[in-house]
């Protein structure tokens, strides 16, 4: 018989905080690269991170969800509209998580412009170029799913500290390094 764990597995941790690094960093290099004039080797470095960094987020965001199905989650706290919000806003989340980088490969095949993964490698132009269709997900991209997940990122910490002030409970501490059975 299996019991519902307290806290999340430490790979559950662990990558919960790389993707979180790895949007800051994602966010950092797209911002920095307009610091940069257009043609300056600079700007098209950032980006190159950008991409490259969006794809690794695109990986760990997979490797969690399969780790979901290694390591069960810990059973919820609080009401059951809490518990309805939460799984919305995972499930929004990884949605997005996925679709962001997604689109932003798309969005460079289309435009029929290189994709450099941490300047080793460049992915290979897999369909045929379509500049109005990369646009339109560019816009997506941008504009639409960027906003999406800023509000998600939200609803999600404001979720935790929710829990952690309000509520007075441990789910937030239950994501937290180390081991906390309060």
């Amino acid at each position: 018989m299996k019991t519902t764990p307290t806290n999340w597995h430490g790979l559950h941790k662990g990558l919960h905080w790389l993707v979180v690094l790895l949007l800051v960093m994602v966010w950092g290099a797209v911002e920095l690269h307009e610091f940069y004039a257009k043609g300056d080797p600079m700007r098209e470095w950032w980006k190159m991170l950008h991409f490259s960094l969006g794809l690794t987020t695109l990986v760990v965001v997979l490797v969690r969800l399969y780790a979901r199905t290694l390591y069960p989650r810990p059973a919820p706290v609080g009401a059951a509209w809490q518990h309805q919000l939460s799984r919305l806003v995972h499930v929004l989340l990884y949605f997005v998580l996925l679709s962001m980088p997604l689109g932003g490969f798309a969005m460079r095949q289309f435009a029929g412009k290189t994709i450099e993964i941490f300047g080793m490698f460049s992915v290979p132009q897999l369909t045929e170029i379509n500049t109005d269709l990369a646009k339109q997900i560019a816009f997506i991209h941008k504009e639409v799913l960027w906003t999406v997940l800023l509000v998600l990122i939200a609803l999600h910490v404001a979720g935790a500290l929710w829990h952690h002030f309000i509520d007075g409970d441990a789910t937030l501490k239950r994501m937290l390094p180390g081991n906390h059975n309060d």
